[in-house]
């Protein structure tokens, strides 16, 4: 080692490349490790007790598993399509607007200010059969003589998570869908104009291919954090009622400390990674071909 010298780089680089290690890279390996043991909080020992792919194998015939992966894709689906149409309509009103179009971008993005396990309280509170805001102005205008059981029907507490999901995150569609109208020429719509184009055409020959790769990176912003998705759902229903609003990350939360199963759990994370995967690789193929024809066509 006699000779042996870091560079200067190197020596800058090297206390956040530890902190990193320790503090990202280290406990990583150790929840890999763990998915390949039957490790419960409640028996340490556990721990080093190598099982191979025992866990995994488990997971392909869990039933309950699988059921919530499915759920989770489905509410990936929703709240993504509906987040994208609604952030594209908002998007574009917000561009026409002639005056105050600062203050409508400002406000635009409050719901992102808040955080989840506060959209998660309001929302419990707004779909609450009792007393909350929703059934009581649907009772005030007529709309129907009985409380409806939001958070208690299984179909009407997924619906109300994908209200929560909806409201709170929009606004990253709508940000990025603007910014993309904003920057896009004129010249093409005026054209567009003069050739007789219906406002439909123009918007989906000439507005929408422009703005597409905005919408698909919010699209990939968004499938990570819905495909992880946890904080609304464990205010709002912890999962239930019986289990039917369970998701990915909730099923994960309760294997790993109600039960204290932690191997099993990591097996659950690191399985369910490969969703986040799929979709990124799939928004991020999507958004290639978008920037290539507007590439070509522009």
């Amino acid at each position: 080692m006699r000779g042996f010298k870091l560079s200067a780089p190197v020596l800058l680089l090297l206390p956040a490349v530890i902190v990193l290690a320790a503090v990202v890279i280290a406990p990583l390996l150790l929840s890999f490790y763990s998915s390949f043991t039957p490790f419960r909080l409640t028996k340490p020992d556990t721990f080093w007790v190598f099982i191979g792919f025992r866990n995994y194998a488990r997971l392909l015939a869990d039933l309950e598993f699988w059921t919530a992966f499915g759920r989770t894709v489905l509410l990936l689906t929703v709240a993504l399509n509906l987040e994208m149409l609604l952030g594209l309509g908002l998007a574009m009103l917000v561009e026409k607007a002639v005056s105050g179009q600062r203050i409508l971008r400002t406000l635009m993005m409050l719901p992102m200010m808040f955080s989840p396990l506060l959209v998660g309280f309001q929302f419990k509170f707004m779909f609450n059969d009792n007393v909350g805001l929703v059934n009581n102005a649907l009772q005030s205008l007529g709309l129907t003589d009985r409380a409806i059981p939001w958070l208690i029907d299984g179909q009407l507490a997924f619906f109300s998570i994908v209200v929560a999901e909806v409201w709170s995150s929009t606004s990253v569609f709508a940000i990025l869908i603007l910014a993309g109208l904003l920057a896009m020429p004129k010249e093409p719509i005026e054209a567009a104009k003069v050739d007789g184009c219906t406002p439909w055409q123009t918007f989906r020959y000439v507005t929408w291919p422009f703005v597409m790769p905005f919408a698909f990176i919010a699209m990939t912003i968004r499938s990570l954090d819905v495909a992880r998705a946890y904080d609304i759902v464990k205010i709002m229903t912890d999962g239930g009622p019986a289990k039917r609003t369970e998701l990915l990350w909730t099923l994960v939360s309760r294997t790993a400390y109600a039960d204290a199963k932690m191997g099993m759990a990591n097996a659950m994370a690191y399985f369910s990674i490969l969703l986040s995967i799929v979709f990124t690789v799939y928004f991020y193929k999507k958004l290639a071909l978008a920037r290539a024809q507007v590439g070509t066509e522009w």
